[in-house]
């Protein structure tokens, strides 16, 4: 699911939607998802928000049906100036959000394994600076490209 063509550093974007966006539109291009991907992604992120506080950094991880998904991948972004998300579970609770990684799952049985796996990942605080270190989709797709692994 992780692609090195949908891995971006320094992403520009002042709003989550315009990073949704940006990510969404790329997929759709590639055709793994379907037209109606984005506004689903971004209707969902106003009901159920996917930011979250891992220490020095945080991260969102949207998402919506599997009825929106052609084929399953997961974009990921660096952005270049954090973007605020709401906190997951808290929808008061804004965050200055620095990754982005978002998912198209084909398959709504493996969404629940996909996204543990994603944040024991990130829950490796040296994993996480090192991600955001990187300087290239390259870099960063060799820490990614595991997670979709059995």
């Amino acid at each position: 699911m992780i692609h090195k063509e949908f891995i971006f550093t320094d992403l520009e974007g002042s709003t989550k939607e315009q990073v949704i966006t940006q990510l969404a539109d790329r997929l759709l291009a590639a055709g793994y998802v379907k037209d109606s991907y984005r506004n689903a992604v971004l209707e969902r992120e106003k009901e159920y928000p996917t930011g979250l506080s891992l220490g020095e950094y945080c991260i969102a991880i949207p998402h919506t049906f599997a009825a929106h998904v052609n084929q399953p991948a997961i974009a990921v972004a660096k952005l270049a100036s954090p973007v605020s998300f709401a906190e997951m579970g808290s929808a008061d609770n804004a965050l200055d959000v620095s990754l982005v990684m978002m998912m198209a799952i084909s398959n709504p049985e493996e969404q629940v394994g996909l996204l543990k796996k994603i944040l024991r990942l990130f829950s490796d605080v040296d994993v996480l600076k090192t991600l955001m270190a990187s300087s290239t989709p390259t870099e960063m797709y060799e820490l990614l490209r595991h997670i979709d692994e059995p």
